[in-house]
């Protein structure tokens, strides 16, 4: 009675938005540079989630995996072909992977009054295939941590008041698909 198994799956697109669609560059003078060839992104997600539950609290562990075809990320890229010179703009990333597991925790009174939430997810992301940035294929996707967590603690000394502390945490993550930037732990 205290078990609970959910596998859930989907599909979901992400069309781009008239600022990716026309996209502002600064070459030494802004310009915009339509691109009406950006294609949607096409997500396929799969998650298989096992979780305790009791009176007072659950226990869950999720495994996730989401595969992502034509990404929409920015990258660095000639703006008129055979060019040497790179710029910064949003384009169709071929193929991209995030798979990983995440164990959560919620339980209420673990001493009286006392609640605790807490959550740790370990991913491994990488760019798949990438053909106009070849230099980003086998890297982690920008802003996706390897290692996150939180704790969350909560004092209820009467029923009008909570205090609580909270704290969390995210291993090293790149602004840029071929994880070259050289600054870490910036927003």
């Amino acid at each position: 009675d205290h078990w609970r198994t959910r596998l859930s799956f989907g599909k979901a697109y992400r069309f781009p938005t008239v600022g990716e669609l026309y996209q502002a560059i600064t070459t030494g003078s802004t310009l915009t540079v339509p691109n009406p060839d950006l294609r949607p992104e096409k997500a396929l997600s799969e998650e298989l989630a096992v979780e305790y539950v009791t009176s007072s609290g659950t226990a869950r562990m999720s495994l996730f995996n989401e595969s992502i075809t034509d990404a929409l990320i920015s990258q660095s890229a000639p703006l008129v072909a055979g060019s040497t010179t790179l710029y910064n703009y949003v384009q169709n990333v071929d193929r991209t992977r995030v798979r990983g597991v995440e164990l959560a925790v919620e339980q209420n009174d673990i001493l009286p009054r006392f609640d605790v939430s807490a959550s740790a997810t370990y991913t491994d992301s990488e760019t798949r295939k990438d053909v106009a940035f070849p230099a980003a294929v086998g890297k982690l996707l920008p802003s996706v941590p390897r290692w996150k967590a939180s704790v969350v603690l909560t004092y209820r000394p009467d029923d009008a008041v909570s205090l609580t502390l909270a704290a969390r945490y995210a291993s090293r993550n790149y602004a840029t698909l071929d994880n070259s930037d050289i600054i870490g732990n910036t927003y």
